[in-house]
């Protein structure tokens, strides 16, 4: 899908800059196998990363992640997948991960559960699962203020991509304020980029 390269690359940039956090307070098989996944990644070696990663989440150990940690980890590797064009794949790690931040977040709703929301809109409109996606894109309406700089502008194009898609589905409503969203980006850049 040519229309979500600039939220693809601007969302990929937001993930690479989360992607350090969640150091432990001891490695285990499966912490080292995820930094060795984030170390190939880094070396543009995307085959590996996949590999590493994927063995990283199915190791014993990672039951033994906290789950906000574990949460981060299947969000990147989700990133991985996406970026190999397995949109199935991180369709399902996206729905796992945003399952443990609605947990987290509760009754909250922030801006890691908004990037979750983001990725999953953006893997099932890739899929032309539109209906889905707008459902997603619905959820994450109200949490898009949250984002700043190069991250508002790559929902703001995501938003773009949607509009004609709610409006054919008859949400002319919710086209009117994705268009208006899309319009207001991009907002300055943060001061700072947080998980």
């Amino acid at each position: 899908m040519k229309q979500f390269r600039i939220v693809r690359g601007a969302l990929a940039l937001a993930v690479a800059l989360a992607c350090a956090g969640g150091a432990q307070a001891q490695e285990n098989a499966s912490d080292r196998l995820f930094r060795e996944c984030l170390a190939a990644r880094a070396d543009n070696n995307i085959g590996l990363a996949d590999e590493l990663c994927y063995k990283a989440l199915v190791h014993p150990d990672f039951k033994n992640v906290p789950a906000e940690a574990r949460s981060q980890r299947i969000y990147n590797y989700a990133q991985l997948k996406r970026m190999l064009g397995n949109w199935e794949g991180a369709e399902e790690l996206l729905r796992e991960t945003l399952a443990l931040e609605e947990q987290r977040a509760g009754s909250t709703p922030d801006l890691p559960l908004a990037r979750r929301l983001a990725e999953l809109s953006i893997a099932l409109a890739a899929q032309g699962k539109w209906p889905e996606g707008l459902q997603a894109i619905e959820r994450l309406m109200p949490m898009a203020d949250k984002f700043q700089g190069g991250e508002r502008a790559a929902v703001a194009e995501l938003f773009r991509n949607y509009v004609p898609q709610a409006a054919a589905a008859g949400r002319v409503e919710l086209a009117r304020q994705l268009d208006a969203y899309a319009h207001e980006a991009p907002a300055p850049e943060p001061r700072f980029i947080e998980r």
